[in-house]
């Protein structure tokens, strides 16, 4: 009797349905009331502004969970070779607030529109747009790159045995990876992608185009023949 050991992998598209805005929203100056007052304000709008993209069905989620608050680093003087720098005293304290707010669309028109209206507004920045499957469909997702990870470690199986002159192989074990004695643990299988984020031709906001999310099964199996 022979062990034949394979692997069974899979790569599936799919379109992605959900795209998540991370935005920071930044005061600065020289007062620290002020810096806060102004920092409350930004916040209050856009948080405003979230909660009704949620309301009206374009947003699934949102949120808002960080803020710091403190002095920036202080400002100096540098020496006239450009080598050393000490604190300069004739330059006030500068202080600088940040809250961060997350938030998750299921319409992409809508969110290319909010992202280009926030775009034009001081003190926020737009970090980064990811995109994902909803909830429902990553778990389905999932489940069928699982299934045809185990096909792609049968056809393999068989493929083997018959160049080999044996008969039909019979599965012995399964193991996902990092799971097999004496394996490295294995990456995940469900991964985001980003978009490429470019002005729209007709001033309508920006061209989003997201990348298709890619969801990755891998097993290695054990059959003998």
């Amino acid at each position: 009797m022979t062990t034949i050991a394979v692997t069974g992998s899979v790569v599936h598209r799919h379109r992605a349905e959900r795209g998540v805005v991370h935005l920071s929203l930044v005061a600065e100056g020289t007062d620290r009331e002020a810096v806060v007052a102004e920092a409350e304000s930004l916040h209050a709008q856009v948080s405003e502004q979230a909660t009704g993209h949620r309301r009206q069905g374009a947003a699934t989620w949102w949120s808002a969970q960080d803020v710091t608050v403190g002095p920036v680093a202080p400002p100096v003087r540098w020496d006239a070779d450009g080598t050393s720098s000490t604190p300069d005293p004739d330059l006030p304290a500068r202080f600088r607030a940040r809250s961060v707010v997350v938030v998750r669309f299921s319409d992409f028109a809508a969110l290319s529109a909010w992202v280009s209206e926030l775009a034009r507004v001081d003190g926020v920045s737009v970090d980064a747009l990811e995109w994902s499957l909803g909830h429902d469909s990553r778990a389905e997702a999932e489940r069928a790159a699982r299934v045809a990870a185990v096909a792609d470690a049968v056809t393999r199986a068989g493929d083997y045995a018959e160049a080999l002159g044996l008969s039909q192989p019979v599965l012995v074990a399964v193991f996902e990876p990092g799971l097999r004695p004496g394996a490295a643990g294995g990456a995940a299988t469900f991964g985001l992608a980003r978009a490429a984020m470019s002005p729209a031709g007709g001033g309508g906001g920006f061209d989003l185009a997201p990348a298709d999310i890619e969801v990755h099964a891998e097993l290695s199996a054990d059959f003998t023949a």
